[in-house]
């Protein structure tokens, strides 16, 4: 899972070239080297060319050997640098090769080198080296101490990379621990620090990985405690390991694209897809060829051995097991080892080879014995306190600042709350004032009124006399009044029937009004729509009767080959089609304004009707191989025009080809609500842009300009103005929705039957 250490193999193919570009054989090296006299720098780098020639073939006897005539010359020239180049690179010699013994004693002598001559990004990459080294070893203890001593150096540095390396592999020794809940911080850590090199670099590649074993080892209330529910824990695993894969590919590393590989078909073997759990591990197989991580090689191969293992095919398992074995016991790799032989034992077990099982479990145990033990469980526990107490102590002192300034936002809030407090105060003092004041006002309101309602009762009474004195008088005149309200009301009626009629005459003129502006609206509307199509025909039918009468041109010349008739022909029959389309829209949009033309409803099945537009399309459904759902009641009748809406159904299946990219999905849905029947057809095209979807749904019938389709297919705009044409003749209605890039759909709403 973790490769960052594999870095350094590039150095040493940088040192390869460097060799092989100035001499071109052993014989030269040692030629030169033999006839330069004098004992100075010059020396020296002859001596160290050697050396580094004998390392990058493996050749470590001469290797060290010249390495030691570098140690002599670096002390007595006192070229401290030099004799620290040379030990760290014989030590990457040998890490490279898994010779892990040779690499840490190279690496001991390199960091008390560096140590002693203050170079401190010399004694980080050698404590980050042997931090791996201890890793594939399985000593956590050693592991977790390099990598905690590495991180102060590396920060110092401002190495943000290198210390996202060292997080990297803390949280690998929590993973192989299955301590998932402490790994997931360290992993987040060094996810931050390598994002900063871009979303594509090798560590976020790395940290993908990572997460994506982590999510595979969690227990289930560590993925509760992240917010995922254990049953996604696979999909979140191989969204990890398929984020990672790309970025491995794109860094030309075959052991890291090989491990991603291996996971992902472990996955695909725990969800019993077992076509492409094969296809994976034997991409594994064939990646683990490229390169020399016989760490990766032998773990790979003992996770192929699991999955066989999983199948209980013993015989197959057990041969990529003693492959496995066999890396692992020549390149010292106890860890791996260690679990060869634990699945060996297992299958002998299973097949019944008991005698083999105990032998095989009996080797298990004597190099766990040595790999872990309660005293490394006591030392891990306390390096993982260290390492919680010094990302605690982070963030405690960054909580510390946070809580300053929280405390001082606060004294400000409160000065600000003691000032509004007195505030609210003066207008609740200010408010009893006005409340007694407006007490006082409504009980002097209060005496008035009871005064003016004496003096009124007095006035009353004064006028009942008065009024009973006039109603004497008041007889004498109703007669007269009776006659003369008669004649008023005659004449009254008589006007009310005059203005009525005048009122029914000027409506009825503004209704007139009104059709004349709409039918000269309709007109100029129509006029528009003459313009664009006329617009359309000039340039679309020009195009392919140039088109033939070039081709007619050509035949009467005779000057084509059999390939070039066919290609022509081919590019003829498609503008032909494509103009037939446009002439047979064209037809029946015309038809639709003339007078006369109306549909003839009949009860129609509607999934017969979509089967039969659909016919049309094969070919073109073939060529972009999409898929065409349909979700269709059969039982879904609708009252339309069998030829308009086969029309209207036809264009719309059309445009969805036309926009829909490869491989895509074209829905049909058909059913019933509680206002009649609907019909959706629906893309995962191109899209519609707002302004133009806003312009396609305006009520008024407009020809839309058409776009080319996503295989540069041609179109006329015809086929929208159609369709809401016919379906509003059939008292229907239709609407488009969209969203750019992520497809159309369009519905139709049918009357009830």
């Amino acid at each position: 899972m973790m490769r960052c250490f594999i870095l350094m193999f590039c150095i040493i193919g940088f040192c390869h070239t460097k060799v092989h570009a100035q001499y071109s054989s052993e014989a030269d090296l040692i030629n030169a080297l033999r006839k330069y006299p004098k004992t100075d720098s010059i020396k020296l780098k002859l001596y160290d060319e050697v050396f580094r020639y004998y390392g990058s073939r493996q050749q470590y006897d001469p290797m060290e050997l010249y390495l030691d005539s570098v140690r002599i010359l670096s002390t007595k020239l006192n070229l401290k640098n030099k004799l620290y180049d040379a030990q760290y690179r014989a030590a990457l010699f040998y890490h490279s090769k898994t010779r892990y013994s040779e690499a840490l004693a190279h690496y001991q002598e390199s960091y008390a080198i560096a140590d002693a001559s203050n170079n401190t990004y010399g004694m980080a990459r050698v404590l980050l080296n042997t931090g791996a080294i201890y890793m594939d070893s399985k000593d956590y203890v050693k592991a977790l101490e390099k990598n905690q001593q590495a991180i102060p150096l590396y920060e110092k540095l401002g190495m943000k990379r290198e210390v996202g390396s060292c997080y990297m592999n803390i949280a690998e020794v929590f993973t192989d621990l299955n301590q998932i809940d402490k790994a997931f911080p360290y992993l987040n850590l060094a996810l931050g620090l390598f994002i900063q090199n871009g979303p594509n670099s090798r560590g976020v590649g790395v940290v993908s990985e990572a997460m994506g074993v982590a999510f595979m080892k969690a227990k289930d209330q560590d993925l509760i405690n992240l917010g995922v529910l254990p049953s996604q824990r696979y999909n979140h695993a191989l969204e990890h390991f398929k984020k990672a894969l790309p970025i491995a590919l794109l860094e030309d590393d075959p052991a890291l694209a090989a491990s991603i590989n291996a996971n992902i078909g472990e996955v695909y073997g725990l969800l019993s897809d077992h076509t492409k759990a094969k296809q994976y591990f034997e991409t594994v197989m064939n990646l683990d060829q490229k390169h020399d991580y016989h760490v990766s090689s032998s773990k790979n191969k003992i996770r192929y051995a699991q999955y066989f293992f999983s199948q209980k095919n013993y015989t197959a398992g057990l041969q990529m097991a003693h492959a496995a074995v066999r890396i692992a016991d020549r390149y010292k790799i106890p860890g791996n080892l260690q679990n060869a032989y634990e699945l060996i034992s297992k299958m002998h077990e299973q097949s019944g080879n008991y005698d083999s099982a105990l032998l095989y479990f009996q080797q298990y145990v004597v190099i766990k014995d040595s790999l872990f033990n309660a005293e490394k469980e006591r030392e891990i526990t306390r390096k993982q306190l260290v390492l919680d107490f010094e990302v605690k102590e982070k963030e405690y002192r960054y909580n510390r600042q946070l809580l300053d300034n929280e405390l001082k936002q606060q004294v400000l809030l409160a000065a600000t709350q003691r000032g509004q407090l007195e505030l609210a105060k003066k207008q609740k003092d200010l408010q009893q004032l006005l409340f007694l004041q407006q007490r006082t006002k409504l009980q002097n309101e209060a005496s008035l009124q009871v005064a003016a309602f004496q003096q009124q009762k007095d006035k009353s009474d004064y006028e009942q006399a008065i009024a009973k004195e006039q109603i004497d008088n008041q007889q004498l005149e109703l007669r007269f009044n009776k006659y003369l309200n008669l004649f008023f009301l005659i004449s009254v009626i008589v006007l009310l029937i005059g203005g009525t009629i005048i009122f029914y005459s000027q409506r009825k003129a503004k209704k007139l009004n009104l059709i004349i502006s709409e039918q000269k609206n309709s007109l100029q509307e129509l006029l528009v729509v003459k313009d664009q199509l006329l617009g359309t025909i000039s340039h679309d039918m020009r195009t392919p009767i140039n088109s033939l009468m070039a081709f007619t041109y050509l035949l009467d010349n005779q000057t084509l080959s059999q390939e070039k008739l066919r290609i022509y022909t081919g590019q003829l029959k498609n503008t032909l089609g494509y103009t037939q389309e446009l002439l047979d829209n064209l037809l029946k949009w015309a038809s639709t304004q003339m007078k006369g033309f109306s549909p003839q409803p009949i009860q129609l099945q509607l999934n017969e009707v979509i089967q039969q537009a659909l016919s049309g399309f094969s070919d073109s459904i073939l060529q972009k191989q999409l898929q065409i759902q349909q979700n269709i009641d059969i039982d879904v009748n609708v009252l339309a025009d069998k030829e308009m809406l086969l029309c209207v159904i036809r264009n719309l299946i059309s445009n969805a080809v036309k926009f829909s990219y490869q491989n895509g999905t074209i829905r049909i849905q058909a059913a019933k609500d509680s206002s009649g029947s609907y019909l959706v057809i629906q893309d995962e095209g191109i899209g519609i842009a707002a302004d133009k979807l806003k312009y396609i749904n305006d009520p008024v019938a407009k020809v839309v300009n058409s776009s080319l389709g996503t295989s540069q297919e041609k179109g006329n705009g015809l086929g929208v103005l159609l369709c809401k044409s016919f379906v509003h003749l059939m008292k229907g209605s239709i609407h488009f929705n969209s969203s750019p890039g992520h497809g159309t759909s369009a519905r139709i709403d049918f009357e009830r039957c």
